[in-house]
């Protein structure tokens, strides 16, 4: 069994070693992710309101702790409000987009402040809120937004351009869902890696072969011999007696379990924005259908390859049924038995002959 094994085996390398490279770049991406977030997560969030316009950067994250310099929404979406603040440290106004419990506490915070608006009061509000989140640029409606509140509140152009920064630290977005990104992405990498290797090193890509020799107390040896002499193409080596097919694991097919063998062709149009084509893509199968109505399928390389695999298929065993039409798929659908005794009468009578 070990020398089929090792002939199996340098499938699997085929097979996997390219999975196994694309998996490794997956996860060392996912890493590289991971510990950007890390470190961003290990610095902690800036404290956005101690720094000025120029030294703050779009798309970092900041903090802002026990803060209460919100004055009024500009807009509103579903979920969350879109704030007006004033940093302290350089007296800029900018956004400030909050959801669920911040946002009512915003509003409070709003109440608070109109009344020192308004010289009821002669300091901001006690009420503060602290939260984090990144800093991004003002959408196009939100920007505009941004400017007409500013406008109503008799602010004029210059005004607007040395006071306002079209920026907001946008709440939803947080290093959670990156530190999640990038964990997710290198276990998938990592786990797929180790699948990659335990096929082309261990014994799983051939499992289901040494399993099936031992359920038809098969002889390895002839096994082996057949093996040795067999037509092979890319993914399907075939005897006189059976088929080895190669996917993620490799299938042993005796011929005799076998009812039907046929080609599948399928073609894809590919479209520029859905609309435009821009080519098409013929892929080939043969689909060999077992005595349990199960489907195993081979890809092959062209339709050439495809008929090539049929014919010597069906010059091993002339008793299946060979080809596809609309007929016979009804037939395996509506009585797949009938079809069953067909081809044992068919193979009983070949063996007589």
């Amino acid at each position: 069994m070990g020398k089929l094994a090792n002939k199996l085996k340098k499938h699997a390398r085929r097979i996997y070693i390219p999975m196994a490279i694309v998996a490794a770049i997956c996860s060392l991406l996912g890493l590289v992710h991971l510990g950007s977030s890390v470190s961003i997560r290990m610095n902690q969030f800036k404290e956005m309101s101690e720094y000025t316009e120029t030294q703050l950067q779009t798309s970092e994250y900041y903090k802002l702790s026990d803060y209460n310099y919100i004055f009024d929404y500009f807009a509103e979406d579903d979920e969350g409000g879109y704030f007006l603040i004033l940093r302290p440290q350089d007296m800029k106004w900018m956004g400030l987009y909050l959801k669920g419990a911040d946002k009512k506490k915003a509003e409070e915070i709003i109440e608070d402040n109109d009344k020192y608006l308004s010289d009821k009061t002669d300091r901001l509000s006690d009420s503060t809120i602290s939260v984090k989140g990144l800093l991004r640029s003002m959408e196009s409606d939100e920007s505009s937004c941004f400017r007409n509140y500013l406008e109503s509140a008799g602010f004029s152009s210059a005004e607007i351009s040395q006071t306002a920064d079209f920026r907001t630290l946008d709440t939803s977005k947080t290093d959670t869902a990156s530190l999640i990104g990038g964990t997710v992405i290198s276990l998938i990498g990592l786990i797929w890696l180790l699948v990659c290797f335990r096929n082309i090193l261990g014994s799983s890509y051939v499992k289901k072969v040494e399993t099936k020799i031992a359920e038809r107390g098969m002889n390895p040896e002839q096994v082996m011999a057949s093996f040795e002499n067999c037509s092979s193409f890319r993914n399907i080596d075939i005897t006189p007696s059976f088929a080895i097919l190669h996917g993620l694991k490799a299938k042993l097919v005796p011929y005799d379990e076998l009812i039907w063998v046929y080609k599948q062709v399928k073609t894809t149009t590919h479209k520029y924005y859905g609309i435009i084509p821009s080519g098409i893509t013929v892929e080939y199968n043969i689909v060999l259908v077992d005595r349990m109505n199960q489907a195993h399928s081979v890809e092959c390389k062209n339709d050439l390859e495809s008929e090539q695999i049929i014919h010597y298929i069906s010059g091993y065993a002339p008793y299946l049924i060979a080809g596809y039409s609309d007929t016979i798929a009804r037939a395996a659908q509506a009585n797949f038995s009938q079809m069953v005794q067909y081809v044992d009468q068919r193979r009983d009578e070949e063996t007589r002959n």
